[in-house]
C-alpha cells in the first residue's frame, strides 16, 4: 500500500514538472512570438552573456588540448627522437617530467581521434566568436520596446547589457561619425531615464508608453552622421575652391592647397580604421581634385 502511494506520489510531481515546464514554454513563446513578428523588429540578439559562454567555451578546450599537447611533447621527448634541420621550437631545452607512461598509452587511435576533435571544436568555436565580434553592437536602452521586455534587469543593466544585430554590416564598415553620434545619444537617454526615475519609489525602469511609436536611436544617429559627412566633405571642397578663387598667387595657391591636404589626411587616418596604403590612395585623390582648382 505505501508503495503504491509512493508511485502514485512520484507521478503526480513528474506530471506537475511537466505541467510547469510547459507552462515556462509557453510564457517564452508568447514573449518571443511579439519580438518577432514586430513591423520595427531589430532582429537583436544578447551580446553581453552571449560572449562570456563563447569564451569560457574556448577556455575549456583551451585546457584540454593543453592537457594533450603536453602529454605528446613529453612522449616525443622521452623517445629521444633526432630533429631535422634546427630546433626552431626548442625542444633541446625542454623540461622533461619523470615518470612518464610508456608511448604506447599515450600515442594511440584513441589520441589521434580525440586530438582532431578538439581541435575541430576549437577551429569551429574560434571562427564563430571571431564572426560574433565583428558583429554591430549596441545598448539594450536604444530600443524601447525590447528594454521593457527585459524586467529581470534595472537601467543601468539595460544600458551596459550589448546587444546584436544580425541585420547590419560588421563594425569596421560602421562611420565613424554615426558610431560617435550613436554612444552620446545612448547616454542622454540614460541619463534623461536615471533622473526621471531618481523621484519615484518604483524601481528604476523605463516605463512602457501608450503610444506604439519608440525611438529608434540607430536611426537616428545614421541621420546625424551622415549629414555630417556632408558638411565635412563641403568643408573640404567648397571652402579650398572659395579660397583659390580669390588668390592669383599660384605660391598662396600652393600653401592653401597643401594646408587643406593636411587636414584632409590628419581627419581621414584619425577618423577612419583605413590600411595605409588606402588613406594614401585617398589623399592623393583629394590632391588631385585641389589640383584642379590651382589656375
Amino acid at each position: 500500500m505505501d508503495s503504491a502511494n509512493t508511485t502514485r506520489s512520484t507521478l503526480g510531481d513528474i506530471m506537475s514538472e511537466a505541467g510547469a515546464e510547459q507552462q515556462d514554454v509557453l510564457g517564452a513563446f508568447r514573449k518571443h512570438w511579439q519580438v518577432a513578428t514586430a513591423d520595427s523588429n531589430l532582429t537583436l540578439h544578447g551580446f553581453r552573456r552571449f560572449k562570456t559562454a563563447h569564451l569560457l567555451n574556448l577556455r575549456f578546450i583551451e585546457d584540454e588540448i593543453s592537457r594533450l599537447d603536453h602529454n605528446i611533447y613529453q612522449t616525443a621527448l622521452s623517445m629521444k627522437i633526432e630533429s631535422l634541420g634546427t630546433d626552431r621550437l626548442g625542444l633541446n631545452s625542454c623540461k622533461q617530467d619523470s615518470n612518464l607512461p610508456s608511448p604506447e598509452t599515450i600515442v594511440n587511435r584513441d589520441m589521434v581521434v580525440k586530438l582532431r576533435d578538439l581541435l575541430q571544436r576549437y577551429d569551429d568555436a574560434l571562427i564563430s566568436f571571431n564572426q560574433i565580434m565583428a558583429m554591430e553592437t549596441f545598448s539594450l536602452i536604444d530600443d524601447e520596446k525590447q528594454s521593457r521586455l527585459r524586467t529581470e534587469l534595472t537601467l543601468e543593466e539595460i544600458y551596459k547589457t550589448r546587444l546584436l544585430r544580425a541585420d547590419l554590416d560588421p563594425r569596421s564598415h560602421t562611420d565613424p561619425f554615426q558610431r560617435q553620434i550613436h554612444k552620446w545619444l545612448r547616454a542622454f537617454h540614460f541619463k534623461r531615464q536615471s533622473n526621471n526615475a531618481d523621484g519615484k519609489t518604483e524601481s528604476p525602469r523605463p516605463h512602457p508608453k501608450k503610444s506604439p511609436i519608440y525611438r529608434n536611436s540607430i536611426l537616428i544617429s545614421e541621420i546625424f552622421g551622415r549629414v555630417v559627412t556632408i558638411l565635412v566633405t563641403i568643408l573640404f571642397l567648397i571652402l579650398p575652391l572659395a579660397l583659390l578663387s580669390q588668390e592669383a598667387d599660384e605660391r598662396k595657391q600652393l600653401i592653401i592647397v597643401s594646408v587643406f591636404i593636411l587636414f584632409f589626411a590628419l581627419i581621414v587616418a584619425m577618423a577612419l580604421k583605413m590600411p595605409s596604403y588606402q588613406i594614401m590612395a585617398v589623399c592623393a585623390a583629394y590632391a588631385a581634385v585641389l589640383s584642379t582648382f590651382v589656375s
